[in-house]
C-alpha cells in the first residue's frame, strides 16, 4: 500500500491511498506477451507433432493469465483520496477515476478503528458521520490502517482542531501532557459553598 500526505494550501490535508502493485501496464504487458509466447510456441509444437489436443489447453492458459494481469493492472488504479479542509471531510474512491464521492461534516466526523467479528485479527477502518458509516483502506494492512486512523483523528473528530487556526500535521501531538482523571475536578482543595 503507498500512502502520501500532503497539506493543501488552505490549511487542509489530503491523504491518498493506493494499493502497492509493483508493474504497471507496459511491464505487466510485457510479462503477459513472454509467457504467452513460451506457452503457445509450446502447444504449437506439441500440435505439429500430433499431440494437439495440448493448443486448446495452452489457449485456456494463456487467456486465464491474461484475465488475472488484467484483473491486477486494474486494481493498481484503486485509489481513495480523503481531503480535510475547513469543515469539511470529502473522501473520493475510484478505479483511475472518481467513481464515488462522500462528504461529511469535519465536526461531527468520528474515525474508529473496529475489530471485525468473523475474521482472524483483522480490523475496518470507518469514517462515521450522525447516521452515516464509510470503511476507508479496505485494501491497507493492520499496522497501516493503525497508522492512518492516528494521522486521521489528528486533524478529525469532535473538537479535533476547535478554535485552532494552524495546519495539523501527521506527528503532531493533540493529546496533552497530564491526562484528566474522571471524577476529579480542576478546584480539589477548594471548598465548596
Amino acid at each position: 500500500m503507498s500512502t502520501r500526505t500532503e497539506s493543501e494550501p488552505n490549511h487542509g490535508r489530503r491523504f491518498v491511498l493506493a494499493p502497492n502493485i509493483a508493474p504497471d501496464w507496459r511491464q505487466t504487458m510485457l510479462i503477459f506477451a513472454g509467457i504467452s509466447t513460451v506457452c503457445l510456441g509450446i502447444g504449437v509444437v506439441c500440435a505439429w507433432f500430433g499431440l494437439w489436443p495440448i493448443l486448446p489447453f495452452a489457449g485456456i492458459e494463456v487467456t486465464a493469465l491474461g484475465w488475472a494481469l488484467y484483473k491486477s493492472a486494474r486494481r493498481s488504479l484503486d485509489r481513495e483520496v480523503i481531503h480535510v479542509v475547513d469543515n469539511a471531510v470529502v473522501v473520493e474512491k475510484g478505479c483511475g477515476r472518481v467513481e464515488e464521492r462522500f462528504e461529511m461534516d469535519r465536526t461531527w466526523t468520528d474515525v474508529q478503528l473496529r475489530r471485525r467479528s468473523r475474521r482472524w485479527d483483522e480490523t475496518q477502518l470507518l469514517l462515521r458521520s450522525r447516521d452515516r458509516s464509510l470503511v476507508i483502506g479496505a485494501f491497507l494492512d493492520a499496522d497501516e490502517r493503525r497508522s492512518l486512523e492516528r494521522a486521521l483523528r489528528a486533524c478529525i473528530g469532535p473538537m479535533a482542531r476547535w478554535g485552532d487556526a494552524r495546519p495539523v500535521t501527521a506527528t503532531e501531538s493533540n493529546v496533552p501532557e497530564r491526562s484528566w482523571t474522571p471524577g476529579l475536578t480542576a478546584n480539589v482543595g477548594e471548598k465548596s459553598g
